[in-house]
Order: C-alpha cells, then structure tokens, then sequence
C-alpha cells in the first residue's frame, strides 16, 4: 500500500493535506483539554487513540469532498451532545441519557444550562468550521478509493453493537477516556441496539437512604478489591491446597486480623463493582445509583479523605461509581505497557508513590489477578508459581483450570502480602484499617457450571479478611453490602437503609441497566439459605 501512497507524500499539495489533518487534531482533543480543566474531569490522553485519530484525519483529507463533510458533520454532531452532557454532569453520555434527548427535551434544551456549558458549542464550531474550510477552499490530494477504507473502519463499533458481538460492557463509556472515543461507542450502541431494540431502564421505587455521621478517628484506609477471587479455594476456607502461605500466615499471627465468607453482590466484574461501590442492597435500584447516597468514594470526600483508585482494570469501571469523587485514577488503559510488564505488583509500585502519611487517605487497588487465562498471571515465572502440575501441558480440563487457577492464585497471594505491607509501613503510627475482598467467584465444573456469569450463589463465595481500626462485630457471613457499610462506619457515616429486612441479600446478574434476573438469599450465621429467583421486569416493590 505504502507504494500508493509515496507519490502523494511527495506532491507539495499534500502539505494542505497535513494542515487538515492538524486541525482534525485538535477540533477532537481541544475540548477534552478545556473540560480537563472548566469541569475539573479527569480525562486522560491515550497515544493508542491519538494514533488512531491522526490515521483517520489523514484518510478523511484523502477523499471525495462529501464523505468528508459526511464524516465531520457526525463527529461534531456526536460530540456537540457529548461534551454538553460533560460539561453539565461531569461524566459521559450513555445509552440510556442519550434516550432522554427525545423523552425529555424539554428539560434538556433549558437555557439555563448555558451558565455551565456556554462554551462548548462556540469551541466546537470554530474548530471543526475551521478544518471544513481548510478541506474545501485548499487544493488537497483526493484519492479515489479511500472511502471505501473510511467506511470499513468507521463501521467496527456500529458492527459489533448490530452484530450483538459484544455486550454493553464494551460500549461503555469511561470519565477518563477521550471524548470522542466515548461518543464512538455510546452512539453506536444507542444506534445499532438500543433504540431497534425499545431497552428501557427498570428502575423499581424504594425507600431512598439516609446518612447519619457519627464518631470515627479513622486516618488511612486500604481496600484491596481482587478479581475472581473463590473462597473455596483458598485454605483459610478448608481448601487442601495452600493456595495463600502468606495471607494464611498473617492471619494466624496477628490477631488483630479477622475473616468471614463472603457473598459479591454480582456475578460479573461491572455489576459487582457498580453495587459494592455505590453500597446498593436491591435489584433495580437505580434511583439509589444515581444519587450515590452511600457511594464509598463520595462519603469518603465528604468526610475529609483524600481518595485513589488504582487499578489494573479498564476505566470504563470508573463511571460506574462517580470518578468526580477520586483525587488519583490509574487504570490499566491509561498506563497499557506499564501494567502489561508488572502485572498486579506495579499496584504496590503505584502504591509506594502516594504520599499517604499525612492527612487521611482512602485507597483502592483493584487488582487483576487470577483472572482467566490463569497461567498469564505468573507467565515467564513458572520456576517461582508454577507448584500445582500438571498446568499448561495437561489434556484434561478440570485439571489444567485448578491448577493455572491455583498457581495465580500463589502469585496474588505474594501481591496482596506485599500491599499490606507497604500500606501498613507508609502508615506506621497512624490508625489505620485493611479490607480485603473480591468482585465474584469463579467455578471449576460446578453442577456444570465454569467460570463466572453464572447466577449462582456459590459463584459469589469471595474472601473477606479486615484489619479495623475501630472493632466490630464480624458475622462468619457477609455480604459485599454489609462490608460496603463497615467501610463507611469507618469514615465516620452510617448508612441507614428503610429497605433492609429479616437479614435478606441479593445476588444480581449481569446488564442491571436493564431487566436481569436476580436470587433473593438470606444469612443466618454460617448458613446462606436461597429463598427465591426473580426478574427486575416483573418485580414491584
């Protein structure tokens, strides 16, 4: 192809070519830098997105004059929506807000908005009228086929949501990504499945919650929150393997330490994390999402502490539990090649560099590990992980599961061993408290059952080890709402709840955006007894 192009490159008229492409740039990143700072969001730079955006500028200077004007009339028109909504709400349009253009446009075209968004609409005019009159008025180099190409790329993320190759895990949007690579997968998925489709959000009414403030002197906080994490495999939990030497060790000397049997709110990284962070007990409470009445990070601001989520997640999770109330974000998309060499372990490198031994902090490491495929978790260190074998050259499935699964499971024992270490070391003097959880379970042929995904309360058996500084009462069972609301006593906020009744929990499946299904369970003690299924459709309150 290159021989294509060098002829181009060569002819002097390309340099107009390179000017368009210029200022294509920056019509796409100049807002994202000016709502950075008018609307305090913590949008980050992507080079791999950059790149990507440079390509598509280039090939949109190549082509014929409409496909041009085709194309920025889109990107404008996607973006002019986008940054108003973050201007105003600092955060990311949806599928389910963009709705709310046509249900509600009367509240949304309110000039009042104006004080907040004034901005944006001018910004984006200059800069992309700007690059249209470059595109007509100089003489560029037009290649004739090139739409083909424009139209083939443009068409990846409308194919997928067409295609229901991906679920809306992958069309959503995250507060610290690019503008218009939100506005890409938003707008494709609202286009290609959610409006053909009627989705619209179940919201069943409770009562809303309160918060009272009591009591706490509470100065740095450590929420370890692991992935895939099952209990059952873990010795502390009568597995027969040591799958934990370290984290068995410091639960044996130090009696400060505590565990319990823990039950994830969902079965499935997005909704558990959306649940736990938000401290949201039943199936379709969306009013109670949206508020974030008892959201960890916003009560954790409210009560003086600095907060970090560090993670070697996608931040996508981010919009799930409001980033406006994180101080520090660092995810695995943000920093690609660091957490792809280090792993889970530049979670305490990252650690080691925040200064938290002043003031209050509240940190959150969100780790990766053993998520599938298992033996990439400790890959090239087989010589150090590698103990349960066979692992990767065994022919039968059960076996290689358990064993890459419990090998991973020797590697982030040493990751969260080496966490508590450092945190406790950076506060050394300082009252301090440790929570370790995970997002779901994982299954190896239960009932028939692999992995997770699966609605089934033995899928959301994780481990739940606490190191408090205030003492509490701890159930041999919990579950993720209940330790959500032992990390908000420790900020100093109880969180009252007029829903809660006769120890009764929920399990929630996937996509709870929309109508999904859910298991009603209780705890009594050491015993988790399931009381019913049900359907957030069919459901009132």
């Amino acid at each position: 192809m290159l021989k294509y192009f060098l002829p181009v490159m060569e002819n002097r008229k390309f340099r107009y070519n390179i000017l368009f492409v210029l200022l294509f740039c920056l019509a796409v990143f100049v807002p994202d830098f000016v709502l950075k700072f008018a609307a305090d969001l913590p949008i980050k730079f992507e080079w791999l997105f950059a790149g990507g955006v440079v390509l598509f500028g280039l090939l949109l200077s190549l082509t014929y004059s409409f496909v041009c004007i085709f194309f920025l009339l889109l990107i404008f028109l996607m973006q002019l929506i986008q940054l108003n909504h973050m201007a105003y709400f600092a955060a990311p349009i949806d599928a389910e807000n963009l709705m709310n253009l046509v249900r509600e446009s009367k509240d949304i075209f309110d000039v009042s908005y104006l004080r907040y968004t004034w901005y944006v609409s001018p910004l984006l005019i200059i800069l992309y009228g700007v690059a249209l009159w470059i595109f007509i008025k100089k003489p560029l180099i037009k290649l004739s086929w090139i739409w083909i190409l424009l139209f083939y790329l443009a068409a990846h993320k409308p194919y997928r949501a067409w295609s229901h190759s991906k679920d809306l895990w992958y069309f959503q949007p995250s507060i610290t990504r690019p503008s218009l690579r939100n506005s890409i997968s938003t707008f494709s998925y609202f286009a290609f499945r959610y409006l053909p489709e009627g989705y619209q959000q179940v919201s069943i009414s409770y009562q809303p919650y309160t918060i009272k403030e009591k009591y706490s002197d509470t100065e740095n906080i450590l929420l370890v929150f692991g992935e895939s994490l099952y209990a059952h495999h873990l010795p502390m939990y009568g597995y027969e393997r040591n799958t934990a030497p370290q984290m068995a060790e410091i639960l044996h000397s130090d009696s400060q330490w505590h565990q319990a049997l823990g039950i994830s709110g969902g079965i499935a990284t997005a909704t558990s994390t959306l649940l736990f962070f938000n401290t949201v007990r039943e199936p379709a409470n969306a009013a109670e999402i949206k508020a974030k009445t008892a959201n960890l990070f916003r009560l954790a601001k409210a009560a003086g502490f600095k907060t970090y989520y560090i993670s070697n997640q996608e931040s996508r999770l981010t919009m799930s539990f409001g980033a406006k109330n994180v101080d520090t974000i660092i995810t695995n998309d943000m920093r690609p090649l660091y957490f792809k060499t280090r792993q889970d372990e530049g979670l305490v490198e990252l650690l080691e560099q925040q200064n938290i031994s002043e003031g209050k902090n509240f940190i959150v490491l969100h780790m990766r590990s053993p998520h599938s495929p298992f033996e990439n978790r400790y890959k090239g260190r087989e010589d150090e992980f590698e103990k349960f074998k066979p692992a990767a050259e065994s022919k039968n499935k059960f076996t290689y599961y358990c064993n890459t699964y419990d090998n991973a499971l020797l590697y982030t024992d040493m990751v969260i061993t080496k966490m508590i270490k450092t945190f406790e070391q950076a506060s050394k003097g300082r009252k301090y408290s440790i929570y370790i959880t995970a997002d779901h379970g994982e299954l190896f042929d239960y009932n028939g059952h692999w992995g997770h995904n699966n609605l089934l309360l033995e899928q959301g058996k994780v481990p739940f080890f606490m190191k408090r500084n205030h003492s509490a009462y701890l159930p041999p069972v919990v579950s993720h709402y209940q330790i959500g609301k032992l990390i908000a006593d420790d900020f100093g906020f109880e969180i009252i709840n007029p829903n809660e009744q006769n120890n009764t929990f929920y399990m929630h499946g996937n996509n709870i955006d929309f109508p999904y299904n859910f298991i009603v369970y209780q705890i009594n003690d050491n015993h988790i007894k399931e009381i019913q299924t049900g359907n957030t459709a069919t459901t009132q309150q």
